[in-house]
C-alpha cells in the first residue's frame, strides 16, 4: 500500500480547529443552512450545537442524514468559542467549495470525452495537502475525474482548492456514499477497475491503458480497505530502488498519471 510521509490523523485537534475557522465556506444560522439543504447544496458536513431544543434544527439534522451530509455535535462552550461571533443561532454548515457529480454524470462526461477514459477513486484520502495536489496533477495529466467517499474524506474546501492551484474548479469529481458500491456499478458499465499498491502484479509501466479504467489509491496510513480491493481487475505497482520505503499517495498518483499520458501521446 502507498502510505504517505505526512498521516491527517497526527494532525492535532488544535491545528483541525484552525483549518475550520479559516474555512470561507461557512453557513450560518438557522435559514440560511436550512435554504441551502433545500437546494441540495454540498456540505462537509454540519456542526449543531448539543443541547439545543429547537425543532427547526432537528429538521435539520433529519434534512441532513437524509441526504448523507456529516453531523458533528457541539458542547456549548466549544461551540461557542468556535462561533460565537456569528449570529448562527447554534448551526454551522460547511458549504463544499466545489459542486460535485453524480456518479452516473462523471461516466457520461468521461464517455464522451474519450473512448478509453480513466477515473481514479480515491479511498479515504484525509489530508488536504494530498487531495488538492492530487486533483492538480490529475486536472494537468489528462484524467478524466475523481471519485471519492462523502465520508472519511478531505473535504473539497479552499485548502484543497488553494493546493490544487484552482484544479479544483474544472476537474470533474464525483462524491460516493459507498466507494465498493460504487466501483461494481463502474464495472457493470464497462470500466476496468484496478488498484495501485506496493503489492501489485504487474509494473504500472507494462499496464496497458487502452480501455476504460478506474485506478483506485489508498488513503494514509492503511492503504486501500480489503472490501474496495474485492473489485479489482488487476492491481499495479510502481517499481523503487529500495523496496522498503513508500511513496506519498500524491507522488504516487503523478507517477501513475503520467504514464498514462504517455501513452496516450504515444498512440496518436
Amino acid at each position: 500500500m502507498l502510505i504517505p510521509s505526512i498521516c491527517f490523523k497526527g494532525i492535532s485537534k488544535k491545528i483541525k480547529i484552525e483549518m475550520e475557522k479559516e474555512d470561507t465556506n461557512l453557513i450560518y444560522g438557522i435559514n440560511p443552512v436550512t435554504e441551502a439543504l433545500n437546494k441540495r447544496s454540498q456540505f462537509q458536513k454540519i456542526v449543531i450545537e448539543d443541547g439545543k431544543k429547537n425543532p427547526r434544527l432537528q429538521k435539520i439534522v433529519a434534512m441532513a442524514r437524509q441526504q448523507s451530509v456529516k453531523v458533528e455535535f457541539l458542547e456549548g462552550k466549544l461551540f461557542s468559542k468556535k462561533f460565537g461571533k456569528h449570529s448562527q443561532q447554534g448551526v454551522v454548515g460547511f458549504r463544499s467549495a466545489k459542486e460535485c457529480l453524480s456518479l452516473e454524470q462523471l461516466m457520461s462526461q468521461a464517455n464522451e470525452l474519450d473512448s478509453a477514459p480513466t477515473l481514479v477513486a480515491l479511498d479515504e484520502v484525509q489530508d488536504p495537502h494530498n487531495m488538492g495536489a492530487i486533483i492538480r496533477s490529475a486536472e494537468v495529466m489528462g484524467i478524466h475525474g475523481l471519485i471519492v467517499p462523502n465520508r472519511r474524506s478531505a473535504p473539497l474546501n479552499e485548502t484543497v482548492a488553494k493546493c490544487s492551484s484552482g484544479a479544483l474548479e474544472s476537474l470533474p469529481i464525483a462524491e460516493v456514499v459507498n466507494m465498493a458500491r460504487a466501483l461494481e456499478d463502474l464495472k457493470e458499465a464497462g470500466f476496468w477497475i484496478g488498484g495501485v499498491d506496493l503489492d501489485g502484479e504487474t509494473e504500472v509501466y507494462q499496464h496497458n491503458f487502452d480501455q476504460p479504467t478506474v485506478l483506485v489509491f489508498g488513503g494514509e496510513g492503511k492503504g486501500v480497505r480489503p472490501l474496495v480491493k474485492k473489485s479489482f481487475d488487476f492491481s499495479l505497482t510502481i517499481p523503487m530502488k529500495h523496496s522498503d520505503n513508500s511513496l506519498n499517495v500524491s507522488n504516487a498518483c503523478a507517477i501513475v498519471f503520467y504514464e498514462i499520458l504517455r501513452q496516450k501521446k504515444m498512440s496518436t
